[in-house]
């Protein structure tokens, strides 16, 4: 069976107001110790993983592959959670234009 790929909108923002470039604007040229980030929560994220894609609860497929040692003792390095992890590198590489070549 041929099946399409999944497709997944990221967020649409809409555009930035005058008043919302300038204060950007004058952040960018703050040291980031002079920026107040006290209204905001604390980053809970760990291991790299990306909130918006895990907040999407993507359906998951069990697939059975090989993988160079050395790479998975890498991912297994951080503790519990390797196979996350390595949704996780898939994901930015995908997000990030990471090029796929035939081998």
């Amino acid at each position: 069976m041929n099946k399409m790929p999944r497709t997944y909108k990221f967020i649409d923002f809409p555009p930035l107001t005058e008043e919302q470039k300038k204060e950007v604007s004058k952040l960018t040229k703050m040291k980031e110790s002079e920026i107040d980030t006290s209204d905001i929560p604390e980053n809970t994220l760990s291991n790299g993983q990306f909130y918006y894609a895990n907040a999407l609860k993507i359906k998951k497929e069990k697939i059975s592959t090989n993988i160079d040692k050395d790479n998975l003792e890498w991912l297994k390095s951080a503790g519990k959670g390797y196979q996350t992890r390595l949704n996780g590198v898939i994901r930015w590489a995908r997000m990030n234009g990471c090029p796929i070549a035939q081998m």
